[in-house]
């Protein structure tokens, strides 16, 4: 019986097995790479889909992320591994994923395959977004099915891929437009043309990042019987909760840039409702159930099917924005930030012509002063820019910050059963084992160290900092009522 779990187990079925990725520079290809790396030591070679960029090799740009915290742990318990990464050249954007028939030739015995890559921006035109996240798919399977060792194609959805329904199974749904007209129209019509007939084309989809990964999932469905494939959803992916550093983020994408913006007191205002919940899953945790999901697809799932998996966080695990906020506020007095411009504060509103007035008073207008005392000393002015991108991710995000989605995640919370006894330990999918409170103050200090690069060692001197600056809003917010007072008394009590 030990052997028989021992030959199944997960760094056994990855053992000597060459695997592939795209995405690999992004945030949760980052911590795929290590994991792989990290807790399936015998495998074999790790190919990752890279843009060559010019003045920069291949080599160089795959340096540049594994010189990251990041691969700290890997380095110290397994310095050799680094070496198994092999960096392909290819875009996503391309036929063939633009890769020259010398690296397919290479990568002929793969038998693993991660499509992680995709561009997350929601104001992508709809031209760049289907070259992007839809027919990079069929790219990818088209390739995939010419591997005569493959086990297990893994395609990184997410569970806003149909974000009109609120209600969410682990299914996939009927499209919204043949996958194959949208590529011909991609591949035929200019930027323009298709910007004009955007709305009508999806349906006036909140953006086009969820509109093309709902096409994507379209082709899994008709691919299904040709590889054997996966298909994983995550929620919105945060900071690491537990491995390999807890806290460890590399982008201000969700609610880290949400906290951070308020914590550096630069966001006054949010278009949001407060009583709408969030779901989070830390990126360590994803990333596991991607492995797991990929190893059970490789030794159990029967031919044909196609497994998806909801990667969310269940209800009770989550917590409304009202709530997040006001943790928010609690954490700050433990860890601020030593570069906050002014105290954390503000208000948040539903309605849009509220926001924008809230926004233009709050935020505008104390932007244009710090810019212009700014220029006054000969500083590089820099607010105004700031809070012009702020106003811009709210505006795409207020759909999702003012509606509430429930996932079904049956799937998902299967992995961790199905695990083997001696992988519990490396690759289960449990999650705020902490305690919430306790994961969002780790997630802040990730934000201080790995986006903000500021030490732990200055957490005092931002206490200070941060009690100077209550102290100093509270005495001009105390002039200013005075002055408010005074005036209504001279103009209609005297």
């Amino acid at each position: 019986m030990a052997q028989k779990q021992e030959k199944y187990s997960i760094p056994a079925a990855f053992a000597d097995a060459d695997v592939f990725l795209t995405g690999g520079s992004g945030f949760m290809g980052k911590v795929l790479i290590e994991k792989l790396l990290r807790s399936c030591p015998q495998i074999g070679r790790v190919f990752v889909l890279m843009r060559g960029k010019r003045g920069k090799t291949l080599e160089e740009r795959l340096k540049t992320i594994t010189d990251g915290v990041l691969f700290d742990v890997l380095k110290n318990e397994n310095p050799t591994a680094l070496g198994k990464i092999c960096p392909i050249e290819g875009d996503c954007t391309q036929l063939k994923l633009g890769m020259s028939p010398d690296s397919i030739e290479l990568m002929k015995d793969v038998q693993y395959v991660f499509h992680a890559a995709a561009s997350v921006r929601f104001d992508d035109p709809l031209k760049d977004a289907i070259m992007t996240n839809t027919r990079s798919t069929r790219e990818v399977f088209e390739w995939a099915k010419t591997l005569g060792k493959l086990r297990a194609v893994v395609h990184v959805s997410t569970t806003y891929c149909n974000p009109e329904l609120l209600h969410v199974e682990e299914k996939i749904y009927p499209p919204k437009m043949d996958w194959r007209k949208a590529i011909r129209m991609a591949e035929t019509f200019d930027t323009a043309a298709l910007e004009t007939l955007k709305e009508k084309l999806t349906q006036f989809a909140p953006n086009t990042y969820t509109y093309t990964k709902g096409l994507a999932e379209q082709i899994c469905l008709e691919y299904r019987d040709q590889i054997p494939l996966v298909v994983f959803r995550p929620s919105i992916v945060t900071n690491a909760e537990m491995e390999p550093l807890r806290g460890w983020v590399d982008n201000f994408n969700g609610p880290i840039g949400l906290l951070l913006g308020c914590a550096s007191g630069v966001v006054r205002t949010g278009m949001v409702d407060l009583n709408k919940r969030i779901n989070c899953i830390p990126v360590d945790v994803s990333i596991k159930a991607i492995i797991v999901a990929a190893w059970k697809r490789a030794t159990s799932d029967k031919p044909g099917a196609l497994p998806v998996y909801n990667s969310a966080a269940e209800r009770e695990k989550t917590i409304n924005y009202g709530m997040m906020l006001y943790d928010g506020k609690v954490l700050f007095d433990r860890v601020p930030l030593s570069n906050m411009l002014w105290a954390p504060g503000g208000t948040t509103t539903s309605n849009e012509y509220m926001f924008y007035v809230i926004f233009f008073f709050c935020q505008l207008l104390p932007a244009l002063f710090v810019d212009a005392m700014l220029r006054i000393v000969g500083k590089q002015p820099f607010l105004l820019r700031l809070n012009r991108k702020i106003f811009d991710a709210q505006v795409s995000l207020r759909y999702f910050m003012n509606n509430e989605w429930e996932f079904v995640s049956e799937n998902f919370k299967q992995l961790e059963q199905i695990l083997p006894e001696n992988d519990r330990n490396t690759f289960s999918t449990r999650y705020f084992l902490r305690g919430m409170m306790e994961y969002y103050e780790s997630a802040i200090l990730g934000g201080r160290r790995y986006l903000l690069n500021e030490p732990d060692d200055n957490i005092e001197y931002s206490l200070k900092k941060y009690k100077f600056l209550r102290v100093l809003q509270f005495g001009f917010r105390l002039v200013l009522g005075l002055l408010v007072m005074n005036w209504i008394y001279r103009k209609y009590l005297q």
